[in-house]
């Protein structure tokens, strides 16, 4: 029994001795071979990894011409704006400076009716005073001479007559003493006692119709 085993034990060793020599003989078991052929495949595949991959350069070129076509879009957008901006600006304010002369203008236009509205009045007190019909409104002899020169002309006569028919729209031309009532010596030029004599009569004439109807 003891020789069975003694026998069994000297075969696996033998055969363990085979396979190890076989395992050597191809080269799996050398250390050196084993840890070099592991280290070079490793080394490959770092290698592999630590390399810079296709397109470096190419991506880095594509990021700069992007970069720069952002930034001169940009400056031109911001050009096109602010060109828009300062013609919006501009155009503004000959809006502002055409308005403001318009309201100059009629706030002086305003201030020369008012002004000559005060000096009819004050003219028609004069009248008053000097013995002339309380009746009598010499308010718009005045007004309508606009040169002051006490004489009203066919032109600011006329003129007189068209801004009264727009003041009062339902008075018709008609009703309006006429140019030859006013001039007695047809002289071309109304005097102050020639619309004073004139006035009188219109007064009569109204008292007249008056009395009448």
């Amino acid at each position: 029994m003891q020789l069975i085993r003694t026998l069994l034990l000297l075969a696996s060793t033998v055969s363990a001795s085979v396979v190890a020599s076989d395992y050597r003989d191809d080269g799996n078991y050398d250390q050196g071979n084993y840890y070099g052929s592991y280290d070079d495949s490793m080394g490959d595949y770092f290698d592999k990894s630590a390399a810079p991959q296709q397109g470096g350069p190419g991506l880095v070129k594509l990021a700069a011409g992007s970069a720069a076509g952002w930034f001169l879009g940009g400056k031109i957008h911001a050009k096109r704006t602010v060109t828009k901006l300062k013609k919006k600006h501009a155009q503004e304010r000959a809006a502002f400076v055409q308005l403001y002369r318009e309201q100059v203008g009629a706030l002086q236009e305003f201030n020369k009716e008012s002004a000559r509205i005060i000096q009819a009045m004050e003219s028609s007190i004069i009248a008053r005073q000097n013995g002339v019909p309380a009746e009598i409104d010499t308010v718009p002899f005045f007004m309508a001479d606009t040169d002051g020169s006490k004489k009203i002309s066919k032109y600011e006569f006329d003129k007189y007559v068209k801004e009264y028919l727009m003041n009062y729209p339902g008075l018709k031309p008609e009703d309006m003493p006429r140019w030859e009532n006013f001039d007695h010596d047809h002289s071309g030029q109304i005097t102050f006692d020639e619309y004073n004599q004139q006035m009188l009569k219109e007064i009569r004439k109204a008292q007249y119709r008056a009395a009448k109807g």
